[in-house]
């Protein structure tokens, strides 16, 4: 799997803790997003399937040199 500029915010890594997502999973949803749409303040939303019983969203901010990830969700 190609390796990803990005860093987890300190609320993206506690929000990854209590919904039970893996570095390996955001690496995933990143790689391979199924959705991706604009945030109302700049921020990009992307929506990955990652088993058939968990989809996560991630949220981040693209810097130059990185992408900022602001916080992981499971969604239904």
């Amino acid at each position: 799997m190609t390796k990803f500029n990005y860093i987890l915010t300190r609320h993206a890594k506690k929000r990854m803790r209590e919904r039970n997502i893996s570095e390996k999973e955001v690496e995933k949803a990143l790689k391979y997003p199924d959705m991706t749409y604009p945030g109302k303040r700049g921020e990009i939303n992307i929506i990955k399937q990652i088993k058939e019983d968990k989809k996560i969203r991630l949220v981040y901010k693209e810097e130059k040199t990185s992408k900022i990830i602001i916080t992981a969700i499971v969604i239904n």
